[in-house]
This record gives C-alpha cells, sequence and structure tokens, in this order.
C-alpha cells in the first residue's frame, strides 16, 4: 500500500490518497469528520481552531459507498485565513521550527515557502486516511485508541494505563469527555492547571505524551525478513511523522529492569497461547504476538512561542527576536487521533500485504481462516 498527503497549509485543501485499499469496504464519511472534529479541540488549541470547520469529501475511489479497489483520494478544504501577510518577505526563523533547516537544505530566502509544508495542516490528511484506516480494521475486530498520559510535569502512573485496557469502551468515553483527553478526571484537572500556570501565565508553550493501544492483533501479522520494514521499525518511522515528535517507545517503559523481569512468560488457557504480562507491547521479533499493542509517543513543545526566542535575520544576519505567528499552547490532546491514525496505518498495510488487496470480504474469508 501507499499512502499519500499533498496540498499546502493555506492553499485551496489538503489531499490524502491511499493506493491498495481493497474494493468493498464500506466509508463512513460521519466518522471521518467525528476524527477530523476530535483533531481540532483539545484545551490549549489556538485561534485557527475555531476558525476552520473541517469536513471530507470524497474525490474518487468510492462507488455507491463502497471502496472500488482504485487509489481513494479524501480533500478536506482549509476556511482559515493567512494568519501573515505571505506577501510580505519573512527571513527570520523561529527556533525549534523548519524554518532555518529548510532554507539551509532549499535556498529560497523566503521563509514563507517553507510554512506551508512545515505547518501541522497537513495532519488533517493523515487523521482522514486514518480514520478510513480504523473503519477497515474493525472488520477484523481490530480497535485503536489514544489517551493522553502526560501535559508538562503532570503524568498518568502506568498502573493506571493497566486499568485502562481491562475496559477501553468506558475510558474511551472518559477520554471523550476530558478537556486534555485524559481519562482521569483528577489528573485531567492538574493537566488543566499545569498549561493554564505555565504556558498561559508565561505566553509558552507545553509538550507531553500519548498512549495508543491497539486491541484485537492476531500474532503474526508483519515479517522479520527485511529488518528495515518490520512493524517495530514502521511504528518508530510512522510515529516520528507526526509532527513535534522526539520520541517513541514500545511496551513497558521502564527498561531498568532484569530480562527475567521484563520478559512476557507464555501460558495456555482457553485453548489459547496467551501471556502472563505484556511487556513487550504486543510485538516481538518485528511481528505482533498476540497481545495488545502498546506505543507512547512524546511531544515536544511547539516551536512558535507568544514570547519569542533570539534569532538572525537571514539576509542581513542582525540578531532579532522570532517572529509570532498564530499558534497553539498544547497540542497534545490533539494529537491522540493522529497517533491512532498511524497505528491504524500500519496495522492496516500488514493486514493488506499479508492477506491481499482484491474485495475486503475475500481479505477478511482468508485472514479469520488462518486464525480460526
Amino acid at each position: 500500500m501507499e499512502f499519500k498527503i499533498a496540498g499546502d497549509s493555506h492553499g485551496p485543501s489538503m489531499l490524502g490518497i491511499i493506493e491498495g485499499i481493497p474494493a468493498g469496504l464500506s466509508i463512513d464519511k460521519e466518522a471521518i469528520n467525528t476524527d477530523l472534529r476530535r483533531r481540532q479541540k483539545g484545551y490549549g488549541r489556538g485561534e485557527r481552531m475555531r476558525i476552520e470547520s473541517d469536513e471530507v469529501e470524497i474525490i474518487s475511489g468510492v462507488w455507491n459507498g463502497l471502496t472500488t479497489g482504485a487509489p481513494l483520494v479524501l480533500m478536506v478544504a482549509n476556511k482559515a485565513a493567512n494568519p501573515v501577510d505571505v506577501k510580505k518577505e519573512r527571513n527570520v526563523p523561529r527556533p525549534g521550527h523548519g524554518d532555518y533547516s529548510a532554507w539551509a537544505k532549499y535556498g529560497l530566502m523566503d521563509l514563507n515557502a517553507y510554512t506551508e509544508r512545515n505547518s501541522a495542516r497537513w495532519t488533517v490528511a493523515l487523521t482522514a486516511i486514518g480514520s478510513v484506516a480504523k473503519q477497515f480494521l474493525s472488520v477484523f475486530d481490530v480497535r485503536v485508541m489514544g489517551f493522553v498520559a502526560s501535559i508538562g510535569k503532570v503524568h498518568v502512573d502506568d498502573v493506571l494505563f493497566d486499568e485502562v485496557q481491562k475496559d477501553f469502551d468506558t475510558y474511551i468515553e472518559k477520554r471523550d469527555n476530558s478537556p486534555v483527553a485524559c481519562p482521569f478526571e483528577d489528573i485531567s484537572e492538574k493537566m488543566i492547571q499545569e498549561i493554564e500556570n505555565v504556558a498561559f501565565n508565561n505566553a509558552t508553550t507545553l509538550g507531553g505524551s500519548i498512549k495508543t493501544f491497539a486491541t484485537g492483533v492476531k500474532p503474526g501479522l508483519g515479517s522479520y525478513s527485511d529488518v528495515f520494514n518490520k512493524i517495530d521499525s514502521k511504528i518508530g518511522r510512522y510515529f516520528m511523522s507526526i509532527p513535534s515528535v522526539k520520541g517513541v517507545h514500545i511496551g513497558h517503559e521502564d527498561v531498568s529492569c532484569t530480562g527475567y523481569e521484563y520478559q512476557d512468560p507464555f501460558t495456555y488457557e482457553d485453548g489459547k497461547i496467551k501471556r502472563q504480562k505484556n511487556f513487550a507491547g504486543g510485538i516481538e521479533g518485528g511481528m505482533t504476538n498476540g497481545e495488545n499493542i502498546i506505543v507512547t509517543a512524546y511531544f515536544k513543545p511547539i516551536s512558535t512561542l507568544a514570547n519569542p526566542l533570539d534569532s538572525v535575520d537571514l539576509k542581513t544576519k542582525a540578531q532579532c527576536k522570532a517572529p509570532y505567528i498564530r499558534s497553539d499552547s498544547v497540542i497534545v490532546p490533539a494529537a491522540t487521533v493522529l497517533t491512532e491514525s498511524v497505528l491504524a496505518i500500519i496495522l492496516m498495510e500488514e493486514i493488506v500485504e499479508g492477506f491481499g488487496n482484491d474485495n475486503v470480504e475475500l481479505v477478511k474469508q482468508r485472514y479469520f481462516e488462518k486464525y480460526h
């Protein structure tokens, strides 16, 4: 399969393209729009989220609500006006942003040229693609969901996330009712206070982390044949494509324990091979092992600051302050839908590559015949 994203941040639209999707998959546009709205929510989001009202349009690849096997093209229109005058050349890079590194590579003096691709606006297309991937996975009884694990210095203890895995439906409802997408009310309140006390009061930004889970995953998805294309290799690559992600961890985060404590012993229950715990996070040897996949993604604070840092004018070389362009204070809650998207895309890709891309019912038949 191939996934492509095109369009400019402040152009007419963003496009997401899926090549190799099987025919016969029913596409629920409203489910995609629900995920697009999730991307716009979250305490600490900026002005643009009150301007945009994202809705998907399916340009091609669907007939009477079902995929045809042709490339699926999803479009989301851009409705917000550009926050800066792009006719005015901008020469001062923002520390932490892609302004300077893109200028060093591509050599165009006007930094506005790089803002388009470096803007997180392109993740609207990623969200749409990921929503389709989640609809595909539902056919195979696989679910993907993400929760905020930390914002700033406030974090959820791992023991609580063990509780989440026992009753995902309840905790998803609690997550959706939380302004910071954290399913624990007392910790949500502390995260809100952290945003207000640190980010708002100091005109700065905050990072954090998200735990993303996949349930119902069968063992043996993926392959060890291509060491650069194993599932954990893909998780590193795909998760790191999300703006502001600086680190990815699979499974239990404390690796300071011994091998005896870390590895997951086997057990045989109810006619199935299972594990007594899941420190591996559902992946061993580049393949799924049948346990829940657990991925933690770490987000740095975003780069554009209302209280700007020192910079240099690339044209005059004069010392100056970095410009402020409309931005968010915290993007971690909204990014839960992005981490879900990339994990869903990986798992959809593995099922299609392992069981075919002709008709989704035939793919389903082959899949469940193997795991009967």
